[in-house]
């Protein structure tokens, strides 16, 4: 079996226009001003994944408690139920041209008809894996994701390796037949190392695009560039 899992925001969906929904969606639900309301929820997505770098994020309450570290020194009288409001109606909204990378859809597909099998394998912040879930169907990837692995459902956050043990029990891959790509150098490529399945890193700035097959990391300017460095990471036929 071979197996591609695919990292969410930043590297298949955009988060930016999905926050900027969300700071609207608080405008008119009249909690905050939108400026104040962006600026606030990008601030605390920061403050977040610094939490999660020392392991201050509670991984059998990811949301709650990553929900807490963003608006713990917000001074805006925000709840989390304003928070869980405004994401739900944004994912109504949100329109997902928006949200698409450039060439997510088309590599996915790539893959699919190439004979990988497919999962997602993504943290979470504000809002739980399920709503991840509409936002991927509402774009078309549904179709291609048969397992799809969120830190909220699993009790793991990535880089832990009990995360992608996690991917593995799902979706019985061997770790040698598995390659996880994603755009977070710490979280997505470190973090299916220490896992023991390849990893390959999108990083735009890259000049070209480095492959080492005997670490079995790849790192590629655009996801397009996906589907033509994963047999070399693959130990499996």
């Amino acid at each position: 079996m071979r197996l591609v899992s695919f990292d969410v925001w930043g590297t298949l969906l955009r988060i930016e226009p999905f926050y900027e929904a969300a700071a609207r969606a608080m405008e008119e639900l009249g909690i905050l001003g939108f400026r104040e309301a962006l600026d606030l929820l990008v601030k605390g997505y920061r403050e977040v994944k610094g939490a999660r770098r020392l392991g201050a994020i509670d991984p059998g309450d990811v949301i709650g408690s990553s929900v807490a570290v963003a608006l713990g020194s917000s001074g805006a009288g925000l709840t989390k139920g304003d928070v869980f409001l405004a994401f739900a109606r944004a994912a109504n909204r949100v329109s997902v041209s928006d949200l698409l990378i450039p060439g997510s859809l088309e590599t996915v597909e790539r893959l699919h008809e190439e004979g990988y099998s497919l999962a997602v394998a993504s943290n979470v912040i504000y809002w739980p894996g399920y709503v991840t879930r509409v936002l991927l169907d509402r774009a078309g990837f549904s179709r291609f994701f048969r397992v799809q692995v969120y830190a909220d459902e699993v009790g793991r956050l990535k880089p832990d390796p009990g995360f992608f043990a996690e991917l593995l029990r799902l979706t019985g891959a061997p770790r040698e037949g598995v390659v996880h790509v994603g755009d977070s150098p710490q979280e997505d490529l470190a973090g299916a190392l220490a896992a023991g399945v390849a990893g390959v890193l999108v990083d735009g700035g890259r000049g070209e695009a480095f492959v080492d097959e005997s670490l079995r990391i790849a790192v590629v300017r655009r996801l397009e560039e996906v589907p033509g460095v994963i047999p070399r990471l693959l130990r499996v036929a």
